[in-house]
């Protein structure tokens, strides 16, 4: 493992203002654990977002993989109209 990242363990939380032109963005950001033991409470994350992030690893085939599990949850607990980015990380 590449010690320059650290893994989210369970849940962390930051917010981010944008200024967009005359508007004014507020971010929450709500990063959650990848491993499987944490899947029951991430669920519960995606009920309100207005979008989300699958974030996986590009060197290492089994990240990419697990996506499909990932989208089974989406479809499951995230609203129908969220917004869904697919991002390789970690180039």
């Amino acid at each position: 493992m590449n010690n320059n990242f650290i893994s989210t363990v369970g849940i962390d939380y930051r917010n981010k203002v944008l200024e967009l032109g005359r508007r004014r963005v507020k971010l929450q950001v709500w990063d959650t654990a990848g491993q499987e033991r944490f899947r029951s409470l991430t669920a519960s994350y995606y009920r309100d977002a207005d979008a989300l992030l699958l974030i996986y690893d590009v060197t290492n085939r089994a990240s990419f993989e697990h996506i499909r599990d990932w989208l089974a949850q989406v479809k499951e607990y995230a609203k129908d109209e969220v917004a869904l980015t697919l991002v390789g990380n970690k180039v």
